[in-house]
Formats: C-alpha cells, structure tokens, sequence
C-alpha cells in the first residue's frame, strides 16, 4: 500500500510576489513525521501546475487541497475535477477555511470525497493511517466524508498544541520562490500561532478556531528565525499569525531571544489596537528593539457606532492613540478601514475619512486601506447578513468572486461603494502621500509632474470635501478597464 499524501495549494491569482505555502506545510510536518511520504505541490509557483499536480496525486492515499473563500476556489475546483477524472480511486481532499465553515456544501460535490475541518494537523495524520489499513472513518474529530448517499459530519476538533509537531518542513519548498522584496530584500511569512481569541463580527476566525489560540514556544520561534536567517539569508519576516501577540510573555521571551542570538532581521505582525496600548512601555520599547518595524492594525471605522456594532471593543480614540504610540517607536503602522456593514449611514465615510485624516497627520507614511464587509461563511455576523437579504451561494463554485473589494450585500448601494472607492483609495492616497507616491513625485520628468498636480487637486478635494465632477477619478477607472 502506498505511504504517499500529496498536498496541493491551489492558484489564487497569477502573482509576482508569491508567499510561502504556510498552511500545507504546518500540515505537512506531522504526517511526515508519521512516516509518510509528502509531496508538496504550489500551483502559484508552476506554470502550467496541473500535470505536476496529477503526477504528485498518483499513487497517494489522498489529495489535500487548503482552500479559501474566494478566487482560490475556481483553481481549486480544477484541480478536483481533473484528479477524480484521471485517478478516480484517489480521494481528494479539501481543507481550510471555506470546507471548515460549510462541509455539507463541499461534500456535495461529487469530486471532493473528505472534508478536513478546522486545524488539520491530527486529523491529516489519521486520514492517511486509516485509508493506509483500510479501516472506516468515522470518530475521527474534523472529518466529513460520504458512505454511499450520506454525508456524515464529524465532531468538530479542539485545538491542540501546536509546540508538539515538527519544525516547518522548509525542504520540501524551493524556499527561493518565495523571498519577497517587502521589509527587506528578502522577506518570508512565518507563521507561529493559531486562532485568535477576539470576536470581531466580519472574521470567520472566531468558528474556525472557536475563539481559541496556540502558539509555538518562544524557543521554537526563535530557533526556526534563526534557522532562515542564517541558513537561508532572510533579513525580514511576515508574521502570518492571526494574533502575533496574545501572550505578552512569549512577545517578550521572542523579542529577548532575537537579541540575545544577535539575529539581524526586520519583521512585521498583526495587533489589535487595544493590545498595543495595554502592553508596558518597556515592552512597546523591546518589540522595536527586536526588529519590529511594521504593525497591521484593524482600525475598522471612524464610527464608535459601527465599532460597537462589529464587536471591536476599541474606539476611535484609540487608533490616533496608537498611531501616536508607532511615531514615536520609529514603527510604521498599517490600518485596515472596512464599509458596509448592515445599517450603516453614509456619513460614516465622512466619520472614517476624519480618522484617516487623524492618522496621517501623525505621520503620512502610515497607510490606511479600504474593504467592504463580506459575509464570509463563519463569521458572527453572517446570520444576521442573510436575515438581511444576503443569498449566499448555493453551490461551492458560486463563492469563487467572493472577496472583500466587491459588494455581496443588498443594502449597499453601488453608488456609495463608488463614492468609497473614490475617496478613501483614490483621493485620499494622492492627499497625503506616503514615501513610494512621494518618490514619484520627485523622480522628475512628465510622470512626476502628473503625480505633483494630481497631489495638489486630491489634497483641495479632500480638504474642502468637494468630490463633484471627478474628471481625474473618471479617466482612472477608463484606464484601469482598457488593462
């Protein structure tokens, strides 16, 4: 009997900048730990990626495939359809978010046969022992599978410690296709918990993990930085992780230990506003010290109002806080806004563009990026978006153009969604600069001359709230359409 499982990340979209596949290979780990063959396959990073698909896939015990909600599904129905129309007898399997959150819809389709639901690394390993012996399928928490017509749906898992599996399996990656120019020449994700504590309304986090969390030991993180670091020439790191910082302890015994090994490397992470507040000043002090020199921070909304109702637990008042709290650390700060959710009035653009305003003037090389909600499958406030009027899709290829840039809900008018995308990501960019725009501007030539007047228009629009005939934005969005 083979001792082969092929793992497949399926395309998203065709990308420059690719990162690693982390998923897949914290899955991978542990099966190969079992004894077990693994074959990763990246269809980003393979062109074209189906024949080395369908040569991995022969003879293993399964196909695993990490999907999410959205444009990864379409590759990833390809995949499936091509595996089960080549080698019918190899059981392809689906993992990740969207097969998390909607298994009975994901079984129905007749070329995925096992759903492996929320974290996979115990599940996986089982799978392979049991279809290796033979043996049926049912007790094992995560899995979903069909018997004839049935479709039987297994006990959700708890999370487990993570601290237990493997080192990431790097090797079986060309770990060079993946060093991205970001923070430094040559940035890589990393991944080092699991789940997220927090609530937030929009986020299917909270039912993929049950609100729970885990994390790798300080020592463990610090010894596989130091790993890419000094055998692979990384000089910054992407922290994948939900919530890099829900143990203040192991922020600090990390932080600590990339000082102590004298480890030169740059490095970026997600943090909720009010963590970064709360944590001691001589905590905020060494996070910098380590290298941190980027944070992602969801400020949502410039309505307390729309925060309350998305279950923040922040305020306005705390993102400036922290904007502040970045300036002085020497840390750039990244914020996510978010439009659209149910009920809310269009002056919450007026709300949100003041905060905007706020953020920059503590210092215009902060960024600030605009989303519309989706009600992705999962999320506390998915129920409520169908008692609304959202028709979710009834089929699983109907979720692939599902994503956070375009409207999915009923009560969004698409001529607020213009007004949004034409303030926020338009206008208010050429408003206040940030340092690649800027550089532009002063390149010299034709380009920086149409970059220094689209500045001065941008920053009069924004300043006297006058968006009537938007020739520029007009021209932009003819442009973009003739790509």
């Amino acid at each position: 009997m083979s001792k082969k499982v092929a793992l497949v990340f399926p395309r998203l979209k065709r990308e420059s900048n690719v990162w690693a596949p982390l998923p897949l290979m914290a899955i991978a780990g542990p099966v190969r730990e079992a004894g077990y063959e693994v074959e990763l396959v990246d269809g980003r990073v393979i062109h074209p990626h189906l024949p080395e698909i369908i040569e991995a896939a022969r003879g293993a015990l399964y196909v695993g495939l990490s999907v999410m909600t959205g444009m990864q599904i379409r590759d990833a129905v390809a995949i499936s359809k091509e595996i089960k129309r080549t080698l019918p007898d190899v059981p392809v399997v689906w993992g990740g978010y969207h097969a998390s959150m909607l298994p009975e819809q994901t079984l129905a389709e007749d070329y995925i046969d096992i759903v492996i639901r929320g974290q996979g690394q115990v599940a996986a390993v089982e799978l392979a022992r049991r279809l290796e012996a033979g043996e049926e399928l049912d007790g094992i928490p995560g899995i979903c599978f069909k018997r004839g017509a049935e479709r039987v749906i297994g006990e959700y898992p708890k999370l487990v410690d993570i601290d237990q599996f493997p080192p990431t399996p790097y090797d079986l990656i060309d770990i060079e296709k993946y060093m991205v120019p970001d923070l430094g020449r040559r940035t890589m994700k990393f991944f080092s918990s699991q789940g997220c504590p927090f609530g937030c309304g929009f986020c299917a986090e909270t039912s993929m993990y049950g609100r729970g969390w885990v994390g790798f030991s300080a020592g463990r993180v610090v010894d596989e930085i130091a790993d890419l670091v000094e055998n692979h020439g990384v000089d910054a790191l992407d922290f994948a992780d939900t919530n890099f910082f829900v143990s203040k302890k192991r922020v600090r015994a990390i932080c600590e230990g990339i000082i102590e090994r004298g480890l030169d490397v740059k490095w970026a992470a997600d943090v909720r506003t009010k963590q970064f507040i709360e944590f001691p000043d001589d905590l905020r002090r060494l996070i910098h010290r380590a290298g941190c020199r980027r944070l992602l921070l969801g400020a949502e909304s410039g309505s307390q109002q729309a925060l309350q109702q998305i279950g923040k637990q922040t305020s306005v008042e705390d993102t400036l806080h922290v904007a502040r709290l970045c300036d002085r650390l020497g840390i750039i700060a990244r914020f996510t806004t978010m439009f659209g959710f149910p009920g809310e009035p269009e002056k919450d653009i007026e709300l949100t563009l003041r905060m905007i305003e706020g953020i920059k003037a503590v210092n215009e090389d902060f960024e600030v990026h605009g989303f519309f909600f989706a009600p992705y499958p999962g999320a506390p406030m998915y129920d409520e978006a169908i008692r609304l009027g959202f028709t979710p899709p009834d089929r699983l290829e109907g979720w692939a153009d599902f994503d956070l840039t375009e409207l999915h809900t009923p009560w969004v008018n698409p001529a607020y969604k213009e007004r949004v995308d034409m303030v926020i990501d338009f206008y208010m960019p050429f408003a206040s600069p940030g340092p690649e725009l800027r550089e532009k501007m002063e390149a010299g030539g034709p380009k920086a001359l149409a970059y220094n007047l689209m500045h001065r228009l941008a920053s009069w629009r924004v300043g006297h709230r006058n968006f009537d005939y938007p020739i520029e934005y007009r021209i932009k969005k003819q442009r973009a359409k003739r790509r």
